[in-house]
């Protein structure tokens, strides 16, 4: 191989030797001879790294515009990520891993900073820095269960709601919505509010809302579908705060029309299907 073969241009971080490609690495001939005038450059990028090989195109890439495409990347467990080489004349090697941020539609509701996507979570951009100024992290990873962008966001946006199929230590199925803590953790929660009846917690299950007194003789619930409607987790939260619904919903009969319904807690503490009226 020609020398001309193996130079790539001029070193980005000393400014004064070349790159070349040897046996091992991608190095600065200042760096291979620290005795020259310009000697002492730190930049070398080896052939293999961070999971990947790194090629001639990269390398070139680097040098012409300080940085290369993202492309996918494995940190030292082995688990990938994307990730693109950055020139960074103050670090050890002269470059730098910059890892791509992906963004939700969502702020942070402790700080309004952006909302990112990590490989652990949700979280907000203040939470990644160096001086940590928020602790705001949604876990994408709970009770065996994935928790998606969309309810990432929803939560984020105060428009949270009922998931369900989450896991718990027992091997016992559960549903769940997500909450903040006065300390801004987020973790999940059953309770819905009070009981009507007698004052206990109103927990949310798999197909209704009941009350935790249930083993003691109380029935109260509220079903989680009337007439084709999805009880969420406002209007549960209005049922037991307000004794019915603020605003209709359309409902569905047999035949397929079309109705304003409403739901009510009654004189017995039943739950009423009304028309809005």
């Amino acid at each position: 191989m020609e020398q001309s073969d193996r130079e790539f241009g001029q070193c980005p971080v000393c400014g004064h030797g070349h790159i070349i490609k040897t046996n091992r690495d991608y190095v600065c001939t200042n760096r291979l001879n620290p005795s020259s005038e310009h000697g002492g450059c730190r930049f070398s990028i080896p052939l293999h790294t961070h999971g990947i090989d790194v090629t001639d195109g990269m390398i070139r890439q680097l040098i012409r515009n300080g940085c290369t495409e993202y492309t996918e990347m494995c940190d030292q467990k082995g688990f990938p990520y994307q990730g693109r080489f950055i020139i960074n004349p103050g670090k050890g090697k002269g470059y730098d891993i910059e890892t791509e941020t992906r963004p939700i539609d969502a702020v942070c509701p402790n700080c309004g900073g952006q909302i990112i996507q990590t490989r652990f979570g949700y979280a907000c951009v203040n939470h990644l820095s160096v001086n940590s100024l928020c602790n705001f992290i949604i876990p994408n990873f709970i009770c065996n269960r994935y928790i998606t962008v969309e309810e990432a966001e929803a939560f984020c946006n105060g428009n949270g709601d009922i998931l369900d199929a989450f896991l718990n230590k027992q091997g016992k199925w559960f549903s769940a919505y997500l909450t903040m803590t006065e300390n801004g953790n987020v973790e999940l929660s059953s309770i819905i509010g009070k009981c009507p009846v007698c004052g206990q917690d109103v927990l949310v299950g798999p197909t209704a809302f009941n009350c935790s007194n249930y083993r003691h003789g109380c029935d109260f619930k509220i079903w989680r579908h009337y007439y084709g409607h999805k009880v969420n987790l406002q209007d549960a939260k209005e049922l037991l705060g307000h004794g019915k619904l603020k605003m209709p919903f359309e409902a569905f009969d047999k035949l397929g029309h079309v109705h304003a319904l409403t739901l009510k807690v009654g004189l017995h503490n039943e739950i009423q299907v009304t028309s809005y009226k």
